[in-house]
């Protein structure tokens, strides 16, 4: 198991499967590979409708139990590599439950970055949206994991893409996290309520707030929520949820203004250094 877990890894499986179906009575929805022992290393690529895709996959525990794992799949914007995000998204250190953290690796697109979409169009499914299902079918299979605790994650054109996801995989997805995202190219025919929780600054001129605003709307619409925000949160990054508390599917809204970077550069588009441990309490505290 080790051996095929070094290697790429040739996903033919189609989204979704029967272990991925809701549990009936709660508890953890248990992947097929609590049957098996995890592989001694996690695998570096997947092979998806014919390219090799490389991912970072680094599971980790919480307490040293066995319960499976969270599962964490977090998209990089479009001039950032998996392994810079890994480190200022933060996400490790502030982990509040057992989980497995994946980075995937985008395509060069045309204009010297990396994108997900391959040139999509609003009629087209994004392409990556197969990288996603190829990721959560072949580690369930891996690892011990709890499907019913799957959340995306992501930053600027990662973020967009995590958008349209929550739309197109919403029946599949506990939650999203997005930081200086727009709707992406999947605003319609959404498939299911999905927690979320959106940063954004109101002085990004890269990735206009009116976008987010979007995205937070068709969520409250989505999930059945009143419109109307009904609490503030703690913290200086400007949070109000939408859902009441404790909720089952609550969208909370940060329209930050953190607007300087460790370094001093005057960056509205940023990561904010505290979105890391905000996102994972977020998750933790998901029903």
């Amino acid at each position: 198991m080790a051996a095929l877990a070094a290697c790429t890894i040739m996903v033919v499986l189609a989204w979704p499967v029967p272990e991925t179906r809701a549990a009936e009575g709660g508890g953890a929805l248990r992947s097929s590979g609590c049957s098996a022992s995890p592989p001694g290393s996690p695998p570096t690529s997947i092979v998806v409708d014919g390219r090799q895709r490389e991912l970072i996959v680094a599971p980790v525990r919480q307490g040293g139990g066995d319960e499976p794992l969270d599962v964490v799949v977090a998209f990089h914007g479009r001039t950032n590599s998996n392994a810079q995000v890994r480190n200022y998204f933060g996400l490790e250190k502030a982990v509040q439950r057992s989980t497995l953290f994946v980075y995937p690796a985008g395509l060069p697109a045309g204009d010297g970055g990396r994108d997900w979409t391959g040139g999509g169009s609003a009629s087209a499914e994004p392409r990556d949206f197969a990288l996603f299902d190829a990721i959560v079918l072949r580690l369930a299979q891996l690892y011990c994991l709890d499907l019913g605790r799957v959340f995306a994650v992501g930053h600027s054109l990662g973020a967009s893409f995590v958008n349209a996801l929550a739309c197109a995989r919403g029946d599949q997805l506990r939650g999203i996290a997005t930081v200086a995202g727009d709707p992406g190219l999947t605003e319609t025919g959404c498939t299911g309520p999905v927690a979320a929780l959106l940063l954004h600054n109101p002085r990004d001129e890269i990735v206009g707030i009116a976008g987010a605003a979007r995205v937070r709307d068709r969520l409250i619409r989505t999930n059945g929520l009143a419109s109307d925000a009904v609490s503030g949160l703690p913290g200086d990054l400007g949070c109000v949820q939408y859902g009441g508390s404790p909720a089952a599917n609550p969208v909370v809204w940060c329209a930050h203004h953190q607007d300087v970077t460790r370094r001093g550069r005057y960056y509205p588009h940023q990561w904010p250094p505290d979105a890391g441990a905000l996102i994972m309490e977020f998750f933790a505290g998901l029903p």
